[in-house]
C-alpha cells in the first residue's frame, strides 16, 4: 500500500514540475529594475532573462538578457507602456536589485516605494543601490564575463564587498524602508557606477574579452535624510561611516608611523554607541588588528614599538571617524548614525520634545567623544620584512 501512495506523490511532483515549467517558459521574468527621471517623466528599466528560441543551443540565438524600458509621467504609466512592449507576461517574483537614480533620489524614494511595496509578486528583500553619474537604466545594461546576467552581478558585487571590504554594505529594500520609517534615523545605501564604455559594456562582446572595455563598481555610500539624497561620501568616509554603525566586516587600514605607512587589517572592529543625554554621545571602538604590511626596520618583535604602534592607530583613527562625523552633521544634517534613535529608545517622552528639530538643531551640535582600545594581535608570519632580509 505505502509503495502505490508514493507512486502517486511521485506523479503528481512530476506533474507539478511539468506544469510549473511550461507555465515559467510563458513568463518574462524580470531579475533587476531600474528607476529614471526624464524629462518629467519616469523611465521604468525592467532587465528579462530570455529563454533561448526553440533549436537553438545556450551559445547562440538570442542574448541572455534584454532590458526593456517604458515612459509615464506616473511610475504606474510607465509600468503599463513596459507591459505593452513585452510579448509574455510579466513576473516579478525571481527580482534580485533595484537601482535608482540620483534624479529619483533626490524627489524622494518614497514616490516609488509604493509601486515596490503594492507589487504582490516581489518579495522585498532584493537589493537596493543608488546609481552614480550614470542612469540606473545604464547598470542594468552592463554585463559581466563572470556571470551569466547583469543582476547577478551586481548581487555577487555586493555580496562579496560586504564580505571583504568596509566602503559597501548590502542594504534590502525592507532594510531601507524601515530605515526611513525609524524615529531619529537617517539611511544609506551603497552607490553602484560605470568604469568604460557603456555601449559597449552593454555588447554581448564584453563576454568574450580577456580586458573588458566596461565594468560595474560598488561606490561610496549615498547619504539619505529622510528618503532623500543628500550627497557621497569618499570611499574612506564610507570606511568610517560603516565602523560606526557596525556595519565594517573587514578593514585595511594604513597608519603613518615613524613617516611611513603601516598597514592593519582588521575583521573585529566592534562599535558601541552610549548616549549620555540629548548634547553628549561617547562612542566605544574596540577590535584586534594584524599587521600584514610594513615598509621600513621595525623591530615588530618588541612588545614596546608594538604599544606605540597601536597608540599611533587609536589616535589615526579617532581623528578619521570625527572627520566624517563632523562632516555629516554639518553638511548633510542626516542621523545616519541613529543616535536620535536611541533616544527615542530609551526615552520616547524626552524624544517628543526633540524629534521636530532633531535634525537641524540638536544632531549638529552633538558633543562627540570616541574612545578606543585596540590591540595588534598579530605581526603576519615574517620577522623580518623582505627589505631587511636583503640588507
Amino acid at each position: 500500500m505505502k509503495k502505490y501512495i508514493l507512486l502517486i506523490i511521485f506523479i503528481t511532483l512530476s506533474l507539478t514540475g511539468c506544469a510549473g515549467y511550461k507555465e515559467l517558459n510563458e513568463l518574462s521574468i524580470v531579475t533587476a529594475v531600474g528607476f529614471d527621471k526624464k524629462d518629467d517623466n519616469y523611465e521604468l528599466s525592467f532587465l528579462i532573462a530570455n529563454s533561448p528560441k526553440e533549436g537553438t543551443s545556450s551559445k547562440e540565438g538570442e542574448a541572455k538578457t534584454t532590458v526593456y524600458v517604458g515612459k509615464g509621467k506616473t511610475i504606474a504609466e510607465a509600468s503599463k507602456e513596459v507591459e505593452q512592449i513585452i510579448p509574455k507576461q510579466i513576473y516579478l517574483g525571481h527580482i534580485n536589485v533595484v537601482i535608482i537614480s540620483e534624479d529619483i533620489s533626490k524627489e524622494g524614494f518614497l514616490n516609488i516605494a509604493d509601486w515596490l511595496l503594492r507589487n504582490p509578486e516581489t518579495r522585498k528583500k532584493f537589493y537596493l543601490l543608488q546609481a552614480k553619474d550614470t542612469s540606473a537604466k545604464n547598470i542594468l545594461k552592463i554585463v559581466s564575463p563572470l556571470e551569466s546576467f547583469p543582476s547577478q552581478s551586481i548581487a555577487t558585487l555586493i555580496e562579496s564587498n560586504a564580505e571583504s571590504k568596509s566602503i559597501a554594505t548590502s542594504v534590502t529594500y525592507s532594510n531601507f524602508i524601515s530605515q526611513i520609517l525609524e524615529k531619529g534615523y537617517d539611511p544609506v545605501l551603497p552607490s553602484v557606477s560605470i568604469k568604460g564604455n557603456v555601449k559597449k559594456g552593454s555588447n554581448e562582446k564584453n563576454l568574450e574579452t580577456t580586458e573588458p572595455e566596461s565594468y560595474l563598481v560598488l561606490g561610496p555610500l549615498a547619504i539619505f535624510k529622510q528618503d532623500k539624497l543628500k550627497g557621497f561620501s569618499t570611499e574612506k568616509e564610507s570606511s568610517m561611516i560603516n565602523i560606526i554603525k557596525n556595519d565594517a566586516k573587514e578593514i585595511n587600514y594604513n597608519v603613518k608611523y615613524q613617516n611611513e605607512d603601516i598597514s592593519i587589517e582588521s575583521s573585529k572592529l566592534k562599535s558601541k554607541i552610549e548616549i549620555k543625554d540629548e548634547k553628549n554621545v561617547t562612542i566605544k571602538i574596540s577590535g584586534l588588528g594584524d599587521i600584514y604590511h610594513i615598509n621600513n626596520k621595525i623591530d615588530i618583535q618588541n612588545y614596546k614599538e608594538i604599544n606605540k604602534i597601536e597608540k599611533a592607530w587609536s589616535k589615526q583613527l579617532k581623528n578619521d571617524l570625527l572627520k566624517v562625523i563632523k562632516k555629516i552633521q554639518t553638511e548633510y544634517k542626516a542621523d545616519i548614525f541613529g543616535f536620535g534613535n536611541q533616544i527615542y529608545k530609551n526615552n520616547p517622552k524626552k524624544w517628543e520634545k526633540l524629534e521636530k528639530n532633531w535634525n537641524n538643531q540638536y544632531f549638529p551640535h552633538l558633543n562627540i567623544k570616541i574612545e578606543t582600545s585596540l590591540k595588534i594581535n598579530q605581526t603576519g608570519s615574517l620577522v623580518k620584512t623582505i627589505k631587511e632580509d636583503k640588507s
